[in-house]
């Protein structure tokens, strides 16, 4: 269980840094986080699907590797396009903003959903998969479970004071 709840802040850590990056040299500018911590949840939660899918499903069945890359490329591209989906539309409603939106982009399917990200979120689930993972997976390890407990009563609070004084 605690494998599940630090990856869950390492990789939404990773994604804070990420998407900051992103913003900062697209917009020149740091984007400003609807929780008080430097965590983006929503990488948390794809990336432990992506370990869950590829531990439950793409680790039993025997077909080639190159077979197997393509379908966890096309797998995590339909998974985590809808928990972007899904995740817009649900986070729209609870802090009443648009968070992302790629209304923008050439091949964008509303405001939550375009297939270039899409594109890119397959792409990076290969590489984490195949190349970052085995180097994780030995730094969460290493977490002591008492920070593990502590940094989940902080994220909860900060949840429910995110929702409450940003609402």
């Amino acid at each position: 269980m605690y494998y599940y709840i630090n990856s869950f802040y390492l990789y939404s850590f990773l994604g804070y840094i990420y998407e900051n990056l992103l913003h900062l040299i697209i917009k020149g500018k740091f984007l400003k986080n609807v929780l008080y911590e430097p965590i983006k949840p929503i990488y948390g939660i794809g990336v432990i699907i992506i370990i869950i899918i590829e531990r439950f499903i793409f680790n039993r069945i025997k077909v080639s590797k190159r077979l197997k890359i393509f379908l966890v490329f096309i797998t995590t591209i339909v998974v985590l396009t809808a928990l972007e989906g899904i995740s817009g539309v649900i986070l729209e409603k609870l802090v009443h903003k648009v968070l992302w939106n790629y209304s923008d982009m050439k091949f964008n399917l509303g405001k939550y959903i375009c297939l270039e990200v899409s594109f890119v979120w397959g792409i990076m689930s290969i590489v984490f998969l195949y190349v970052l993972k085995s180097f994780f997976d030995k730094v969460l390890k290493k977490i002591p479970v008492l920070f593990s407990n502590i940094m989940l009563i902080i994220t909860i609070t900060d949840i429910l004071l995110s929702l409450i004084i940003r609402s």
